[in-house]
This record gives structure tokens, C-alpha cells and sequence, in this order.
């Protein structure tokens, strides 16, 4: 058996001390701050097993914020834009005005003519007993030939997108107006708002106007107008035009009353 000396024992257990230093681990010294860093970073999170809610309650106030701002911030303010949009939505929906039951397009018309004509707007809102919001002209409609009015595009891509969507019902032009529109296609026959019988009485009275538009095969479309000239009330005041035709655009099924209605208003003869 071989015996060890005091110098291999000494040798071993120096070694042993130095391999149990954590500071001197691998020949790597550690300061006492690294250390308490080390310590700190193998010690067990007291706030990984609660709620992120849980936490921001239980953290110092100088932690608060920062742990509020990179773990709720952006979610809150989200919330918080979606709820304003919400309502938004709801106060504009619910303050609109109602939709037009009678929208007349005064296309070509000059704006001189606004004021006599929101003066016949008025009298037949009295006449029906509607509240003024359901009846609206509006003269903001120029279209021409070629598209272009002053340089800029005309009127004809607004006129066509609100006829479309039957938020334009009546057609208030001059007659040469009135067969551009229905070469355009924007205009309907009257059969679709009177009655027969009514149409019937306006032809043999002369109070209708052709179009003298042609489809394809060069048959006549069934598109009229009513020659205002000879309405009463738009010949009353002798301030609107005398060369002037209504008709209707798109009017839908359920939204013949009014624009109806207006004809008689106007008591043609």
C-alpha cells in the first residue's frame, strides 16, 4: 500500500478550496457587486406566478409606470380609441338628417335661379304638411359634352353615383339638357312614378316633352319629360326658367309618393 505525504494532502486540499470559490471559478474573479447581481438573477421571481394586474399592485409607485407602460399602454390606448370611433359612429348615425324623400337635381341650372326655386321648395313642403328636411334641391350639377366644366371635370360622375343609389329622384334641366341625360342613360320613363292615366292626359295635353333618344336599333326610347312652362305654380312668381323640363331618375318602388306628389303640386295644364 502506498502512502500519501502531507504535501499531496495539502496540494488536494488547496485545490478543493479554490474549485469551491465562486469567485475564482475558472480563473474568472467575480466583484462583490457581480456577485449580488448573480445571486439576484438566480434568486426565484416572486411575481411570475400572478396576474400582470396582480403585480402592478403589489410593485413600489417608482415601478408602477414602467411596468404600466410596457404591459398595458398600448392595449388601454387601443381600448380607448375603439370606444371613441363607437361613438362617434353612434352620435353621427343618430344626429344625421333623415334621407331626402323628394332630391331634385337642378342640373345646368344657374344659381340665380336657387333662390325662386327654394321658394317653390317651401311652398310645397306648406302644401304637403312634410317637414323641410325631406325635400331637398339642390342646383350643384354642371355636366357638358365633354366632361369639362371651367377647366375642371364636370358634375357628371356625382349626378350618376347619387341617381344609382336613388339618393336622386326628380330632374330639373333645359331641354337641350334633358335629351344629354337621356342619351346618358340617367333619366326614367315617366311610367315609372304616374299613373297611366295621368301620363295619358299629359300627352294629349302637349305638356309632355320627347326625348327623341334612339336605343340600338334605332327605336325610340319611352323617355319624356313634363314642360314646366306650362305648370301654374312655376310660372307664378315669372322668376324660373320657361324652357325648362322635369323628369325622373331611378326613382325606387317604394319612394314614388313624393316626386308623384310634386307633379300635382305643380298643376299643370
Amino acid at each position: 500500500m502506498s502512502e500519501r505525504n502531507d504535501d499531496d494532502m495539502a496540494g488536494t486540499s488547496d485545490g478543493a478550496e479554490r474549485h469551491d470559490d465562486p469567485g475564482a471559478r475558472e480563473g474568472i474573479v467575480f466583484t462583490e457587486e457581480q456577485r449580488e447581481a448573480l445571486a439576484g438573477l438566480a434568486s426565484e421571481n416572486t411575481y411570475a406566478k400572478q396576474s400582470k394586474w396582480q403585480t402592478l399592485r403589489e410593485l413600489p409607485m417608482k415601478d408602477k409606470w414602467p411596468f404600466f407602460a410596457q404591459h398595458f399602454l398600448g392595449a388601454t390606448v387601443a381600448i380607448v380609441a375603439a370606444v371613441v370611433a363607437v361613438i362617434a359612429f353612434v352620435v353621427n348615425f343618430v344626429t344625421q338628417p333623415p334621407d331626402p324623400l323628394l332630391y331634385i337635381a337642378g342640373v345646368n341650372m344657374s344659381q340665380g335661379y336657387t333662390e325662386p326655386m327654394e321658394a317653390l321648395e317651401r311652398r310645397f313642403v306648406a302644401d304637403e304638411g312634410l317637414d323641410s328636411e325631406l325635400v331637398t334641391y339642390d342646383a350643384n350639377f354642371t355636366i357638358t359634352e365633354t366632361g369639362v366644366s371651367g377647366g375642371m371635370v364636370d358634375g357628371s360622375s356625382r349626378l350618376f353615383t347619387m341617381a344609382s343609389v336613388g339618393q336622386v329622384n326628380t330632374i330639373i334641366t333645359d331641354e337641350e339638357t334633358f335629351r344629354e341625360l337621356c342619351e346618358r342613360g340617367l333619366t326614367s320613363a315617366l311610367e315609372e312614378v304616374l299613373p297611366a292615366d295621368r301620363i295619358e292626359a299629359f300627352e294629349s295635353a302637349g305638356i309632355t316633352v320627347d326625348s327623341g333618344v334612339k336605343d340600338a336599333q334605332g327605336d325610340r326610347l319611352p323617355l319624356k319629360g313634363l314642360d314646366l312652362d306650362r305648370s301654374a305654380e312655376w310660372t307664378a312668381d315669372g322668376d324660373l326658367p320657361e324652357d325648362a323640363v322635369l323628369c325622373f331618375s331611378n326613382v325606387q318602388e317604394t319612394g314614388v309618393e313624393y316626386p308623384r306628389a310634386f307633379v300635382e303640386f305643380l298643376d299643370f295644364a
